[in-house]
C-alpha cells in the first residue's frame, strides 16, 4: 500500500511529540512493508540525518500559524503528490483539512485523522477560546470526513464522541524500545555535568510548549527545599529552547537541546512529571520507563498510561503531595535504569507492535 503522510509541523529533528508520533508511525508502516511518501514542513534534511525520515520525504514553505489551515505551498505540494496515486492518506493533526478532504475526495483516497490531541478541547482547556473555536471547525470537518481517526487515550475517545459525535480508534503514542533501553552508562556525561555521588532528577522536554514551562516552575519553586533538605541534590533540565531563569540556581543543570535523549534520562535515579495540563499521551514518561527509570508524576501527566498495580514504576501523585512524595524517593532513591518493572510495563506500549495492531488494508474498504 502507498501511504501519503502530511504534518504541518517540521519533523527533523525530532524534538518534539508531535515529530516523534509522525515518524514512528511511518517508520513502523514502512517495515510493514509500505510505501511511504511523507509531506511536512520545509527543514531541509541533513545527510547525516536522513536516516530518520521514512520513505520518500517533501517538504512545503512555512507561514506561521496561518499557514496551518491555509499554505499555497502546502497545497500545491499536495495536489503534485496526490497524482503518485497514494491509496491513504494519514493527515497528523486536524489544521491542514480545509485543503486536504476536497482533493482526497475527487481522487476517492481515504483519509486517516491521527489526532495527537484532540485538540479544540486542548485550546479549551488552555483557556483559549478563540483559537479554540477555529480549531473545532477545523477538527470537525476532518473527524466528520476522515475513513477513520486515531486517538492517543481512551479520554480523547470520549472527548471526540463528545465534540463531534464520531467514533475513533486507539493508538496510544509508543516508544522505540529498542532506542531507550536501560543499557548504556554514560561515565563521560556524568563527569561533564558533575553527577558522580548525586541525587539526580531530571525533566525534559520542549520548553516553547507553555505547560512544561509551568511544570519546570512549579519545580524551580520547590527545588529550595529539596537542596536545602539533599544538598547533593540535581536537576537536569534538558531540551529546547529553555528559560534563561532556570541556569542561574544552584543545583539546577540546564543542557539544552541534545543529540542523545536516552543517554541523558539514564542519568537520573527520578524521573519527574508535574504537569498540569497538555494534551494528548506523554511520550517522556514512556521514555523514562523503557529506560528502566522510576518515575514520579501527576495523573495528568500521565494520561492514556496505565500504572503497575504497586506503583513501583510509574508513580502518581497529584500536585498538594508531589514535593513529599519526592522526598521520600530522594531518601533512598533507586539507582539509575534499575527498575525492571518500568521496562516491562513500557513493552505494551511499542511502538510497532502497536501499529501492527491497526488493520489498515480495511482502512480502504
Amino acid at each position: 500500500m502507498k501511504i501519503l503522510i502530511t504534518a504541518h509541523f517540521r519533523v527533523f529533528p525530532m524534538d518534539s511529540g508531535g515529530a516523534v508520533r509522525t515518524i514512528s508511525i511511518a517508520s513502523c508502516l514502512e517495515k510493514m512493508g509500505h510505501q511511504i511518501i511523507m509531506l511536512t514542513g520545509d527543514n531541509p534534511l541533513p545527510a547525516h540525518g536522513y536516516h530518520h525520515i521514512p520513505g520518500e520525504w517533501n517538504g512545503f514553505k512555512m507561514y506561521g500559524q496561518p499557514g496551518y489551515f491555509m499554505n499555497p505551498s502546502f497545497y500545491r505540494a499536495y495536489v503534485r503528490l496526490l497524482a503518485k496515486s497514494p491509496d491513504l492518506i494519514i493527515s497528523s493533526c486536524p489544521f491542514q483539512s480545509f485543503m486536504l478532504v476536497q482533493q482526497a475526495k475527487k481522487k476517492k483516497i481515504p483519509i486517516v485523522y491521527d489526532s495527537h490531541n484532540v485538540e479544540a478541547d486542548r485550546f479549551r482547556s488552555s483557556g483559549n477560546h478563540f483559537k479554540s473555536l477555529i480549531v473545532r471547525k477545523a477538527e470537525c470537518y476532518l473527524a466528520r470526513h476522515a475513513r477513520a481517526i486515531l486517538a492517543v487515550s481512551v479520554e480523547d475517545r470520549k472527548l471526540f464522541k463528545q465534540y463531534y459525535d464520531v467514533e475513533a480508534l486507539l493508538l496510544p503514542n509508543g516508544v522505540d524500545v529498542k532506542k531507550f533501553s536501560p543499557d548504556g552508562y554514560n561515565a563521560e556525561l556524568i563527569s561533564t555535568y558533575e553527577l558522580n555521588d548525586k541525587r539526580v532528577l531530571i525533566y525534559f522536554g520542549s520548553y516553547d510548549y507553555p505547560p512544561n514551562i509551568e511544570a519546570l516552575r512549579y519545580l524551580l519553586k520547590i527545588w529550595p527545599d529539596i537542596l536545602n533538605q539533599y544538598p547533593d541534590a540535581r536537576l537536569l533540565v534538558v531540551g529546547r529552547y529553555p528559560p534563561d531563569w532556570a541556569g542561574s540556581i544552584p543545583g539546577v543543570i540546564v543542557t539544552g537541546p541534545v543529540d542523545d535523549i536516552a543517554a541523558h534520562i539514564r542519568l537520573a535515579n527520578i524521573v519527574v512529571v508535574p504537569l498540569k495540563q497538555g494534551g494528548g499521551t506523554r511520550l517522556k514518561i514512556l521514555e523514562a520507563l523503557a529506560c528502566g527509570q522510576t518515575v514520579l508524576s501527576t495523573p495528568f501527566g500521565a494520561t492514556g498510561i496505565e500504572p503497575d498495580q504497586d506503583q513501583k514504576a510509574l508513580i502518581l501523585s497529584d500536585l498538594n503531595d508531589f514535593q513529599n512524595k519526592l522526598f521520600e524517593l530522594l531518601h533512598s532513591p533507586p539507582d539509575p535504569c534499575s527498575n525492571m518493572i518500568s521496562k516491562d510495563l513500557a513493552l505494551k506500549y511499542d511502538w510497532c507492535s502497536m501499529v501492527a495492531n491497526i488493520d489498515w488494508e480495511r482502512l480502504l474498504l
